[in-house]
């Protein structure tokens, strides 16, 4: 993808759906911005271990490693991906573990 269609992007991502009931849940009250951002505050959680930091630039979301490796995403959807490329080590967003210690946190 050039430069030009991240910065414009696409309209709302499927994930950004805030108040439409064919979406993704969210939370009660958030705005589009506030949701999303709760959504990249728990990607963070997630990513802690591969010592990967996901961050939002505009309408763009930056994946930063460990290292300083950026990687621009187009949704959340495409963190993973991303974080395999860019992180210390991979990370399964699946993994019973993980999941686990996200729902003590």
């Amino acid at each position: 993808m050039c430069g030009a269609c991240g910065v414009l992007g696409g309209g709302p991502d499927w994930v950004d759906r805030v108040g439409n009931p064919d979406g993704v849940g969210h939370a009660a009250g958030l705005t589009r911005g506030a949701e999303r951002q709760r959504r990249i505050n728990l990607v963070n959680l997630m990513l802690r271990d591969s010592r990967a930091q996901l961050i939002e630039m505009g309408t763009m979301l930056v994946l930063r490693g460990p290292t300083g490796r950026t990687e621009v995403v187009d949704s959340l959807m495409h963190v993973w991906a991303a974080v395999d490329r860019v992180a210390a080590r991979p990370i399964d967003p699946l993994d019973t573990g993980l999941l686990d210690r996200l729902a003590q946190a």
